[in-house]
């Protein structure tokens, strides 16, 4: 696995999380004798998602510093759920073909949704993932920006977060493996504010 781009690795784990074959302790566990720079991407792993190029996705924008958040509902008395949001503001929906052939109407319906509760809607298919990853990028990157820019009318007001959640940074790869995670200080909790013992009881319940 450590040979593979940190996003098809992280999406490899996602999917052993969701299928159920591993628990996120079980991950932790499996990994426990990994060097210290390749034990941090179970921190990484969403078992909420729910496809290889939302995986892919959400490990694109987090390791470019965005919030990501995934599966979060449309609105508040909306059960739908947006694949994956960054920092807040942008819906990204992420469309295989063979789940949504058959849903044009109903996807739009949603896209109007999310516009509805105040976040700008954007949809990409697997191919524009694999082939035009870096315009998906630039897209979301230039709604984020307008998000950002003052308004001289008054518009409904978008909070734009900003960060990365808690899991190690990726650092300049060398010798032949394409991704390294930046290796934890010692004696220093991988959970920033929490201890070992806690960390260990939340990995258990996990």
């Amino acid at each position: 696995m450590t040979a593979a781009p940190l996003d098809e690795a992280v999406a490899l784990l996602d999917w052993a999380l969701s299928s159920g074959h591993f628990s996120v302790a079980g991950l932790h566990a499996a990994f426990a004798e990994a060097p210290a720079d390749v034990r941090g991407i179970v921190d990484w792993a969403d078992l909420r998602s729910e496809s290889f190029i939302e995986s892919v996705m959400r490990v694109t924008f987090a390791d470019l510093g965005h919030r990501v958040e995934s599966q979060t509902r449309v609105g508040p008395e909306d059960r739908r759920r947006i694949d994956i949001v960054v920092d807040g503001v942008v819906a990204l929906e992420l469309d295989g073909r063979r789940w949504h052939g058959d849903t044009f109407d109903a996807d739009r319906l949603k896209d109007l949704a999310i516009t509805v509760q105040g976040r700008t809607a954007l949809r990409a298919s697997y191919e524009m993932v694999r082939d035009h990853r870096s315009l998906i990028v630039e897209a979301v990157h230039a709604v984020l920006d307008d998000a950002r820019r003052p308004r001289r009318r008054p518009r409904r007001r978008l909070v734009v977060t900003t960060g990365r959640a808690p899991r190690p940074r990726t650092r300049r790869t060398r010798g032949r493996r394409p991704w390294h995670l930046v290796r934890p200080a010692r004696g220093r909790s991988p959970h920033p504010g929490r201890s070992g013992s806690e960390t260990a009881s939340s990995s258990g319940a996990s």
